[in-house]
């Protein structure tokens, strides 16, 4: 009875001493369940929502290198406008003859060709900035010689959100058609009237940015239309510039949350692998101990069994 029990201890405390010598060497103590199984549920539920948190982190960093190239490109965009709204203003002056005119529409040449390729810019993934859930299909067609833009006659093109926290999402790729297009009843240039001699049947609907150009343009290589025609025209890019600097407002707050939230994040993470650590990990000092103990414990057993051994020897002779 009295070896049985020994036995048991010994068992017991060579256990002990590799749990400890297991929890030293991996540095977690809570490996399964058994061990604690309160503090087992709290740590697979923090790792869940820390694993969440993280989610959203890497969210986060990929929807502000989008939005940012997208507000780089809106902010050349809007540059580009407020040339061809000087241009407007210019053209409409007495004072211009027909190679003042002829200088200035070589000049909307090569804005409507700059416009264009901030319209069609990529991303360095090869993806078009502009092109919303159609990220492979550039808005703008340059070959097709036609200046509507390619996804504002496809209703299935849409703006795309991602989400960077449990209730927020941001707009990580915008559509070129709401940002650089005029609705028919926002555009006040003549040329978009059925009326007038210079009307093409394709221009009833929506007007995009380059259309206004070529607008523009073709009343400087025309007899000087009437003056009313520039002030329309000032009117159609200024509507264009509000889109566009409108569109750049929704970025920067876009990008103000992500900042706010990129900082709450990294703080609740930062608490929260604490508190993981704090329950998972080994605690040194303890496990050192209780290693040692187990290792008293079983020199102790150990001792006194070959006692009781040597006992029960004699007592057979």
């Amino acid at each position: 009875m009295i070896m049985q029990s020994g036995l048991q201890n010994l068992q017991r405390q060579q256990a002990g001493m590799l749990q400890a010598q297991t929890d030293i060497a991996t540095g977690v103590r809570l490996r399964t369940a058994d061990v604690d199984p309160v503090a087992f549920s709290q740590v697979s539920q923090i790792a869940d929502q820390v694993g969440r948190v993280e989610q959203f982190l890497r969210n986060n960093e990929m929807a502000e290198g989008k939005i940012r190239s997208q507000e780089t490109r809106l902010a050349t965009s809007t540059n580009i406008l407020q040339r061809v709204r000087e241009i407007s203003l210019e053209a409409g002056s007495i004072l211009q003859d027909d190679t003042s005119r002829q200088v200035l529409s070589n000049e909307l040449s090569q804005l409507r060709d700059a416009l264009a390729q901030q319209i069609n810019a990529k991303n360095e993934r090869g993806e078009y900035v502009f092109s919303g859930t159609q990220a492979n299909q550039q808005p703008f067609d340059l070959a097709s010689g036609d200046d509507q833009l390619i996804n504002q006659a496809n209703p299935a093109v849409n703006a795309v959100k991602v989400d960077v926290g449990e209730t927020q999402q941001v707009t990580i790729n915008r559509v070129a058609s709401d940002i650089f297009t005029l609705d028919a009843g926002d555009s006040e240039s003549p040329y978009h009237d059925r009326s007038h001699p210079a009307h093409v049947p394709s221009e009833d609907g929506p007007r995009s940015a380059l259309q206004v150009i070529d607008d523009l343009k073709r009343a400087l290589n025309e007899p000087p239309p009437k003056v009313d025609f520039y002030s329309g025209s000032q009117k159609d890019v200024d509507a264009l510039l509000g889109k566009a600097i409108s569109a750049r407002g929704e970025m920067g707050n876009d990008l103000n949350v992500l900042d706010r939230l990129k900082n709450d994040q990294q703080a609740w993470k930062l608490a929260n692998e604490q508190l993981m650590s704090g329950l998972r990990d080994t605690n040194m000092p303890e496990a050192i101990s209780r290693l040692n103990e187990n290792l008293y414990s079983l020199q102790a057993t150990q001792k006194s069994m070959v006692k009781i051994q040597g006992l029960s020897l004699f007592n057979s002779i």
